[in-house]
């Protein structure tokens, strides 16, 4: 099949550029109305994408090849049904003189067989017809059929032969004694031949005909579903639902949830509230409020005289030691320990700790950091651990967590996700922990850009819910418990 783009000034134009280059069965695929954003002072250019077979595109070149310059102009000026009529007369009877069966139009009207003569609208009125489709499809699964039908009848065809020449065997008569003597091969050599050779016949076209039902099968499945989707393009989407996938497309909210949130809408609101662009997002509002789970951390919720043991786990620059020591500031007397497995040196905040009188302490290993603990528990205090892991090696953390889990009752893991970070980031460091961790807090949230990709994270790892956010760099002033209200806020700007 040959495709070519055609770019005229007018719809007419560009029609007749397509009969002219590709002939009067050509199908149009496609139309654009090129406007952009320098419309007012570009011209309107309409561009068509059109097909048309090998086959036909083969019989248009016989004609051309006897044509001149001005018969060839004079010839496609006329109707599509006239052409195509004459290019079929020239392939059936080559004998004919060509230049006489192109010389007078006839009173035919209309275009050729397929689509090209059908109203071609653009992008700016409605969405194209499908009707060539479906016709191409159509004539797809008739062939198959056809081709199938023919392979049946002609194995029906060769065991009747088979089944006729073993009765004509079985009958005794007495042929000529110069045709006995003409045979080269035994009668029994024969025929023993022909039954292998037409059992493995047999066989290979039983295999075929299997094979091509399959096919047509799968083609019809293929067709009903091409159906329903097209009638469900044709179908205009309510000003609501148009109004809301636009926006949330433009706030970085994830296609497979836009597509679950849509589908819900239309499921449970009638056709009057979805044209209603201010229910929708009441509705939509409602369904992602509930899609963002946040918990109180454990600490919170802790007896007093019950230690709990709070790890602060992230990668690079998240911004978890501060999150450490604005968590820690909440509960009076509790330990920060600054853990150095990695290598990983302390930040100087002395006047924080100073301030608020935290108990920050630093160590190298597993023994010393189970030792702070240890020691903090005892006292019924709470023990917060600040642990940056820059080491590909996810093994080690995992035993580190699992240690604190088997020494401690009440251990509990938090992500630590920077608001100024991709979301690509944030979900790598979400998947490598996802495992070990039992809630996320986010820092830098005052510098969030991107509110949506944190929504995409929350959504996606519900399991995982929202402990709290980072609103600043003072201790401890800026710091919120997680809420759901306040992650919409930013994604809407409210």
């Amino acid at each position: 099949m040959y495709v070519r783009k055609f770019e005229a000034d007018s719809l007419d134009e560009a029609l007749k550029n397509i009969k002219m280059e590709l002939g009067p069965d050509a199908i149009i695929l496609k139309t654009i109305t090129n406007k952009g954003l320098k419309g007012a002072f570009k011209k309107k250019k309409i561009e068509i994408t059109a097909a048309i077979s090998e086959k036909n595109y083969s019989k248009k070149a016989k004609v051309d090849h006897i044509l001149d310059d001005g018969q060839k102009g004079s010839f496609y000026s006329n109707n599509s049904s006239y052409i195509s009529n004459m290019i079929d007369g020239y392939e059936s009877n080559t004998n004919e003189n060509s230049r006489a069966t192109v010389a007078s139009p006839s009173g035919a009207t209309g275009y050729g067989k397929l689509g090209l003569n059908k109203t071609v609208n653009t992008n700016e009125n409605q969405t194209a017809k499908t009707n060539d489709l479906d016709d191409f499809l159509s004539d797809a699964v008739d062939k198959v059929k056809a081709v199938t039908n023919n392979v049946v009848h002609s194995t029906k065809a060769t065991m009747d032969n088979f089944f006729a020449d073993e009765e004509l065997e079985t009958m005794s008569f007495e042929e000529p004694a110069e045709v006995k003597q003409s045979y080269e091969v035994p009668h029994s050599e024969i025929r023993n031949e022909k039954i292998a050779s037409t059992s493995r016949e047999v066989n290979y076209d039983d295999s075929v005909v299997v094979e091509q039902r399959k096919k047509i099968d799968d083609l019809e499945k293929k067709l009903f579903e091409l159906t329903k989707n097209v009638e469900r393009l044709d179908k205009k989407e309510p000003n609501g639902i148009y109004e809301l996938r636009a926006t949330l497309r433009s706030l970085d909210i994830s296609e497979k949830y836009i597509h679950n949130l849509v589908k819900k809408a239309i499921f449970e609101m009638s056709r009057d509230e979805l044209e209603d662009s201010e229910v929708v997002f009441e509705f939509a509002l409602r369904e992602m409020l509930e899609c963002v789970n946040t918990e109180m951390p454990l600490f919170s919720s802790s007896d007093s005289e019950q230690g709990v043991v709070t790890v602060i786990l992230s990668e690079t620059s998240t911004g978890q030691t501060s999150m450490a020591y604005k968590i820690g500031a909440l509960k009076p007397d509790s330990t920060i320990v600054r853990s150095t497995l990695n290598g990983v040196q302390g930040e100087g905040k002395e006047f924080s700790r100073k301030l608020f009188g935290l108990n920050v302490s630093e160590a190298s290993n597993i023994a010393e950091t189970v030792s702070l603990c240890r020691k903090t528990i005892e006292e019924g205090k709470c023990a917060f651990i600040d642990y940056k892991n820059n080491s590909e090696d996810i093994n080690e953390t995992k035993k580190f967590i699992d240690g604190l889990r088997r020494s401690f009752g009440k251990v509990e893991v938090l992500v630590s996700l920077s608001a100024i970070h991709s979301e690509i980031y944030n979900r790598k460091v979400v998947s490598r922990y996802k495992s070990l961790a039992n809630g996320i807090v986010i820092s830098n949230l005052d510098l969030c850009l991107n509110f949506g990709a944190l929504f995409n994270i929350t959504e996606e790892n519900s399991d995982l819910p929202l402990k709290f956010y980072g609103t600043g760099e003072v201790v401890p002033d800026d710091l919120e418990a997680a809420t759901a209200e306040r992650l919409l806020a930013g994604i809407f700007q409210f």
